[in-house]
């Protein structure tokens, strides 16, 4: 979606077709859209994900790389012996998985849950057979799937634009930066980017934006490049020190409270 701020009004537009193209002036700029129509604006904001095309008319570099692990994604059906309550994380040498209750699920073990893992190489479209055999091998007797409801796979990128700005072409969430779903993170930095994004455009200043949301987000991806390295470790060694350490760190509150006011960006205002 890309919002745009109309030529005669400060406050931005939404336009949810999608776009083809956009250029720019000295006076404005011009958006193209899928179906040919053509909007006027005093300033687009690339607002479109991953492979922005505002960015990429921009000319602004999107800095970073891929992870060689793939992951799979799925919502299944399951009998799960520690039941719903809570989220369940579980380290393995053959990799990361987490196995969460889904809204609607009861208090007791059966239920609707999502399962996310991490794979050498995933299928396209992983079965029903192979999302139980994922589960027999990593949480042996504690997991029976009754149905497959939707699966995927999905690859994890860690990356930053190089720059917010270029002319009167901006970039916010996504399109500004992306990474590891470790932590949580990706939502509440996009909407801070909103936020920030719609303070500068009602104060004029524009170059404050990128000063005040880059850091955050190369902080951010910083982070959870981090938490992920670390989750996804094959090495062995280093799995028995996170292994060790984790159970140890997580028992001080002092650092339990310093890495969910991490999490939850409640320092980055």
């Amino acid at each position: 979606m890309q919002a745009h701020a109309d030529a005669n009004s400060r406050w931005p537009t939404n336009v949810g077709t999608p776009e083809a193209g956009v250029t720019q002036d000295a006076d404005g700029a011009t958006l193209t859209t899928a179906t040919g129509e053509t909007l006027r604006a005093a300033h687009v904001i690339g607002a479109d994900g991953m492979h922005s095309t505002v960015r990429t008319a921009a000319g602004i570099a999107f800095e970073g790389s891929a992870y060689e692990e793939s992951f799979v994604l799925a919502d299944v059906g399951l009998d799960w012996a520690p039941g719903p309550r809570e989220v369940s994380l579980v380290f393995g040498a053959a990799g990361l998985m987490v196995v969460a209750p889904l809204p609607g699920s009861t208090l007791g073990a059966s239920g609707r849950y999502r399962i996310v893992a991490t794979v050498a190489e995933a299928p396209a479209e992983p079965d029903l057979a192979f999302v139980r055999r994922l589960l027999d091998e990593r949480v042996p007797g504690q997991a029976a799937v009754r149905e497959l409801i939707w699966s995927s796979r999905f690859r994890i990128h860690h990356r930053v634009a190089e720059r917010y700005r270029a002319g009167r072409l901006l970039l916010a969430g996504d399109a500004a930066h992306v990474h590891s779903p470790a932590g949580g993170q990706g939502m509440n930095t996009g909407i801070q980017d909103g936020y920030a994004l719609g303070r500068a455009l009602a104060g004029g200043d524009l170059d404050g934006y990128e000063a005040a949301r880059r850091p955050v987000a190369l902080r951010v991806v910083a982070l959870t490049d981090r938490m992920t390295r670390v989750a996804t470790t094959r090495n062995r060694a280093l799995r028995a020190v996170r292994n060790t350490l984790l159970p140890a760190l997580a028992g001080i509150p002092a650092l339990r409270t310093r890495l969910a006011t991490e999490l939850a960006e409640l320092n980055y205002r």
